[in-house]
């Protein structure tokens, strides 16, 4: 695995940063909080997981299912390091790419707000920082495109503006590959900037507490939303 700075990764005035041993460990931290992948399901607005789903996994009413043997996420965690390659040569100079594997960030002023990123960086001129975020997706259905030309989809766009919650953090860089098929894939990479999207921060963040506030810390049901395909 590259190794990168990784000064970004301590405790600092707004956030904390919780290291583990393995990847198995990270997966029993990241229960206690909602993460940059649980954000869309706490709002309703996540394709695969109801909000009903995941207060069940927060209250310990069911364990999330094994998909360490499936064979697009096995493809996703292998090429993760190989697409934060790309990003640093393609922003050589720019920007400067913090990771550290294994990872949750912990947001001070909101403790229950935690994200984990696939790299912290920061800009060489500025000094800004901002999150990384690596993808790899199969958009085969013309429908799957739309929600990838010139945006992204729904719940990782979600989930970044969470990653900012937790790190107030300037920008997000979302490199994603995609797979078109066995002969052709495409990199991108989106850039979102904070100020353009101050009224959806406090959307997500209002919307993620409320949900663990008035349904996980209370052990109510919340009402089931269908989600959005």
């Amino acid at each position: 695995m590259l190794r990168y700075k990784k000064s970004l990764y301590a405790d600092n005035s707004v956030y904390d940063v919780h290291k583990y041993k393995n990847r198995a460990e990270w997966l029993k931290g990241r229960v206690h909080g909602i993460g940059g992948s649980d954000a869309s399901a706490a709002i309703n607005r996540n394709p695969w997981r109801s909000n009903l789903e995941l207060w069940q996994l927060k209250t310990h009413r069911i364990k999330a299912p094994d998909i360490s043997n499936n064979e697009r996420v096995i493809y996703g965690q292998e090429a993760e390091d190989h697409i934060r390659r790309l990003y640093q040569l393609k922003r050589k100079g720019r920007v400067d790419v913090h990771y550290m594997p294994d990872v949750v960030l912990q947001n001070k002023a909101d403790p229950i707000l935690l994200y984990s990123p696939d790299g912290l960086l920061q800009e060489t001129d500025t000094g800004r920082c901002g999150i990384l975020e690596v993808k790899t997706a199969t958009p085969i259905m013309s429908l799957q495109r739309e929600k990838w030309k010139d945006q992204i989809p729904e719940n990782y766009f979600i989930q970044v503006l969470h990653g900012m919650n937790v790190t107030g953090f300037d920008f997000v860089d979302l490199i994603a590959e995609l797979t078109y098929d066995d002969d052709y894939s495409q990199l991108r990479i989106y850039h979102i900037e904070r100020s353009d999207v101050i009224g959806e921060l406090e959307y997500v963040k209002n919307g993620v507490l409320d949900f663990w506030n008035k349904y996980v810390q209370t052990d109510t049901e919340p009402p089931l939303y269908l989600p959005v395909i």
